[in-house]
């Protein structure tokens, strides 16, 4: 073996495996089976791994000995070909007792925890690597793929860095692997290192290239992104991808002040951060950012009309949209005030804005009313305004009064005619 035995007890591998999991990766890995050829099973294949050749019908041990992981966890159903993979690896004589037993299992598609606890030890004397062989069902149902996903999480230590192999297995495991990789990066907040496929239908001259499909785990990064851009309003969580997307860390960090301006309504420095991120906003120099480049730069377009009041309905509109009635009413009651005012006046406080505000909640029962509902989100006040605090019970009629303002915007404050 090219590994050195870790520390334990003779003939098998300590459990408790602290030191070693902070720098190494933890594998896991498929087992499935051959339908073609069930008593060889997989064919031997050359996998190429970084300019080194590894030469084996089981990609995950391949990927064991290029990476040398702390551990390695192999799933499999009760009908993979474990008594295939424990035969491959076995010296004449070694726990014949036990394969004997396994074979009739895996005959009768009923291989069990226990058989392979047995053998483990032949997988590991020959990885040098601890080693858990684990029984997955066939995820043939929603409980099941869940299932599947509960023994990976269960797998993984906080903090550990983990790599996935989804070569092997029935064809729907690699969705299941993709969505295995985000589970852990997201909800156990582990870093998944690499999600590798062994291409053997790639082959050629001899050799089987292996491929990373980390940028899968981006993509999904991206969409969750956009996902939470779209419930929340803010863009700040683009800025750490931007910056592996060519983005200078002073571009990244004015996005970061935009999104905190535009959240704290302030609004004309919002503008003033983003109009400044136009060059970085309309570049496209990688793949990720030519496939969602342009739906980030329509997310964040509101600035470019040519008066305040413009913006912050538009914004106003977006954030009602998304569910934020207060920010709804706050840019709202905005707007309909900068448009009250010469154009050259909109982006600064000045005493004729408030006089403005009050001149048209005076005018017009529905500015005044849109005050009322603000206030009444913004303070939590009940009983205050009987018929505001009665629209603030449900959000059907909040959103049907909110809606009606902003659909209306430009005649609210006004002297009926």
């Amino acid at each position: 073996s090219n590994y050195a035995r870790l520390p334990g007890k003779a003939g098998g591998f300590p459990n408790r495996l602290k030191d070693t999991l902070m720098t190494q990766p933890l594998l896991i890995s498929f087992l499935g089976k051959n339908t073609l050829d069930p008593i060889k099973g997989y064919r031997t294949a050359n996998y190429v791994i970084d300019g080194q050749t590894y030469t084996t019908a089981y990609f995950g041990f391949a990927l064991a000995q290029h990476l040398r992981p702390a551990k390695m966890v192999l799933l499999g159903t009760s009908g993979s070909m474990w008594d295939v993979l424990i035969e491959a690896h076995a010296a004449d004589g070694q726990q014949e007792e036990a394969r004997l037993r396994l074979l009739d299992l895996a005959q009768n598609n009923r291989v069990d925890a226990a058989i392979l606890d047995e053998l483990a030890p032949m997988i590991e004397k020959h990885l040098g690597c601890p080693v858990e062989m684990k029984i997955i069902p066939y995820a043939r149902d929603t409980n099941e793929q869940l299932a599947i996903l509960t023994t990976i999480a269960a797998a993984v230590q906080p903090q550990q860095e983990v790599v996935l192999d989804i070569t092997h297995g029935f064809r729907h495991l690699p969705m299941l692997g993709l969505v295995a990789a985000h589970y852990l990066e997201r909800v156990k907040q582990v870093r998944v290192q690499g999600l590798y496929y062994g291409a053997l239908d790639m082959s050629s001259e001899g050799k089987t290239p292996v491929l990373d499909l980390r940028g899968m785990l981006q993509t999904m990064e991206w969409i969750r992104a956009f996902a939470a851009y779209d419930a929340s309003g803010n863009y700040a969580p683009f800025a750490d991808m931007l910056a592996d997307e060519g983005w200078s860390a002073a571009e990244c960090n004015t996005l970061r002040e935009a999104a905190f301006f535009e959240r704290t309504t302030n609004i004309v420095k919002a503008k003033e951060k983003l109009s400044g991120l136009k060059p970085a906003l309309e570049r496209r120099g990688s793949a990720f950012l030519r496939l969602f480049g342009d739906e980030l730069q329509k997310r964040l377009s509101w600035w470019r009309s040519p008066q305040r009041a413009d913006w912050e309905i538009s914004l106003a509109q977006t954030y009602y949209d998304k569910g934020d009635y207060l920010r709804a009413s706050i840019f709202t009651q905005e707007a309909c005030l900068s448009a009250s005012l010469p154009a050259n006046q909109q982006n600064e406080f000045s005493d004729q804005r408030e006089a403005n505000r009050t001149t048209m909640q005076k005018a017009d029962g529905r500015f005044l009313r849109l005050s009322h509902i603000r206030n009444g989100m913004a303070h939590g006040v009940k009983g205050w305004q009987q018929e505001s605090a009665k629209v603030l019970q449900k959000e059907q009629s909040l959103r049907a009064t909110l809606g009606d303002f902003i659909k209306n915007w430009r005649t609210l404050g006004k002297t009926p005619a």
